[in-house]
């Protein structure tokens, strides 16, 4: 997978990008968010944001593009809920973005600014999920009251906006903090401190942290940093299941 630069003025509206090529979904953590997906023919999807690592056979035909919505951006741009996502993706009546995957990217971010200017965010869950980004041991209860709303009403809106719960949308978070914490030691040239790493994402202990890798993706973090730094090897096993079909 290729990540790719977002413009800077689609940056409140988009996370980031990729194009995807080859045999397989490469293994990864789960992302918790809804992508503009365009597939190899031109045809637009939108794909739900998951909880566990999703894989599978790629589609034939060329690469696969994505642009990744940040949370609360596809019912302003697309006037659908994100919980209303199906998980393996759902077409939406955008016309097509043929070309090269470059051409279809460059296509499907014309899109999104063409929509920008109209689109509203639920500020609230806004605030709520920079409290979860600052702080993903923060509770529920606490990211509720920090918005001034109850914890049902900040679920029953951050369904709407984010396509998952708030627990669920927190547990996702603390592990891609945890994998950037373990990045940030090998960058130092130290062995990543689990246990310490554990306590500073709002884990339990580092058996909570351990079983929150498991889950998720179906191996240790320590696996996951490993196939992570050997992305580009050309041996990656190849899967029958297609989360795009």
């Amino acid at each position: 997978m290729t990540e790719l630069p977002v413009p800077r003025d689609l940056a409140p509206l988009v996370g980031g990008s990729w194009i995807l090529d080859g045999a397989a979904v490469p293994r990864a953590l789960p992302q918790p968010a809804v992508d503009l997906v365009v597939m190899p023919d031109g045809q637009c999807r939108l794909a739900g944001p998951e909880t566990r690592r999703r894989q599978g056979a790629l589609p034939q035909g060329g690469a696969l593009v994505g642009v990744r919505l940040r949370p609360g951006a596809v019912t302003g741009l697309f006037g659908v809920a994100a919980d209303e996502m199906p998980l393996a993706g759902a077409p939406i009546e955008v016309g097509r973005l043929p070309g090269t995957a470059q051409a279809r990217r460059a296509g499907a971010l014309a899109l999104i600014r063409a929509r920008a200017g109209e689109c509203r965010v639920d500020e609230r869950v806004r605030t709520a999920l920079a409290v979860m980004h600052a702080a993903p041991g923060t509770a529920v209860a606490r990211c509720a009251a920090e918005v001034g709303l109850s914890e049902r009403q900040l679920r029953r809106r951050f369904m709407v906006a984010v396509g998952l719960g708030p627990k669920s949308y927190i547990r996702v978070v603390r592990l891609h903090h945890a994998l950037a914490a373990a990045r940030a030691a090998l960058a130092r040239g130290e062995p990543p401190r689990w246990a310490d790493i554990a306590g500073q994402c709002g884990f339990y202990d580092q058996a909570h942290l351990l079983a929150g890798f498991r889950e998720a993706v179906g191996v240790s973090p320590n696996t996951l940093l490993r196939d992570d730094r050997f992305l580009q090897a050309p041996d990656r096993p190849s899967v029958t299941r297609s989360r795009y079909e």
